[in-house]
């Protein structure tokens, strides 16, 4: 059987979640851009489900739609790679089933990367949306922009936490090839170690304005409709530090330990004179405050004295205020 071929190939990676991954394919449908082809990626969940969903769209997605049943689960990044491979294309994106694109996403970054060729990839401002899957639908209970100071895709930047999300993202498909693919030795995370390896060798665009992309979570769920930055927040952070650890001994073992010994004791020096400063801020602080309560009381005690003077009676008054002036 032949490969589908298309300008993007659009990886929908879904686990018994049937319906997220109707509203996904449903979304895609609304692109503006038509030139794609579709591979979902069945990652252990009920195949009869997902064979259901998709008998609906049989016709409107006639000749560009290829699925993929694993009897287990491989793991996320082993799904893209299993359905990055499944199909030909120039550019790739991963739209997983519970995320969403403006009608414009891939219009607008297929563009953009046709008129910036020396860019590996690009990727949009993006919404968080956090809902409530209801019996009708859902319930949007607050929007918010990701990264709302973000202006350009940094390595730097990238260094400290994952700065763009997979449904935000274009690549080259050449550019995946020159790096492997996803890490499937991660659980989590493999999209930002990805992003940090694609960082190092291209430039990623960025296109700002509005949102294009948008990243839906659920607070609060924990069975199969959950988010795994939310539910698996905990494996998020043991495989951060997974990577983290990765690259610094990889780099040890590159350049020797001296190196990073130096910028140890560089950013305890640094850190030390950070607290050090705070103390003296805080140190500060509590001299004025003693100051200021000084004050208060003085304050406090004139309005007292001319509350009692005021109730002299008028001539009284005059008189005292004349033997205080002598």
């Amino acid at each position: 059987m032949s490969r589908p071929s298309a300008r993007v190939a659009i990886v929908t990676r879904t686990k018994n979640r049937p319906r997220l991954l109707r509203r996904a394919i449903e979304d895609i449908l609304q692109q503006t851009f038509g030139d794609w082809t579709l591979v979902v990626v069945n990652d252990g969940g009920d195949s009869a489900d997902v064979d259901a969903v998709l008998a609906d769209f049989q016709e409107r997605l006639a000749g560009r739609l290829l699925v993929l049943h694993h009897a287990e689960s491989l793991g996320m990044e082993a799904a893209s790679n299993r359905g990055i491979a499944a199909a030909d294309s120039e550019y790739i994106a991963v739209h997983d089933d519970d995320d969403e694109w403006a009608p414009e996403f891939l219009a607008t970054t297929v563009a953009h990367l046709d008129s910036h060729p020396d860019d590996g990839g690009v990727t949009v401002e993006t919404e968080i949306v956090f809902e409530k899957l209801t019996d009708t639908g859902r319930e949007v209970e607050e929007r918010v922009i990701f990264e709302p100071q973000l202006h350009a895709i940094t390595l730097v930047d990238q260094l400290h936490y994952n700065r763009f999300v997979p449904i935000s993202f274009l690549f080259r498909r050449s550019v995946y090839d020159e790096l492997g693919g996803f890490d499937e030795s991660l659980a989590v995370v493999g999209d930002w170690e990805f992003h940090l390896r694609f960082l190092v060798r291209h430039h990623i665009g960025y296109v700002k304005g509005r949102p294009l992309a948008f990243w839906n979570q659920r607070r609060g769920a924990t069975d199969a409709d959950a988010n795994s930055v939310i539910a698996g927040d905990l494996d998020h952070h043991v495989y951060s530090l997974k990577v983290r650890d990765r690259l610094v001994r990889e780099h040890a073992a590159a350049y020797g330990l001296g190196p990073l010994v130096y910028q140890r004791e560089l950013m305890a020096a640094e850190v030390g004179r950070f607290h050090a400063r705070i103390d003296e801020l805080q140190r500060g602080q509590e001299v004025l405050l003693e100051e200021v309560r000084a004050l208060r009381a003085a304050l406090d005690e004139e309005r007292q004295a001319r509350g009692a003077w005021s109730q002299l009676p008028g001539k009284a008054f005059q008189q005292a205020r004349s033997a205080l002036r002598r």
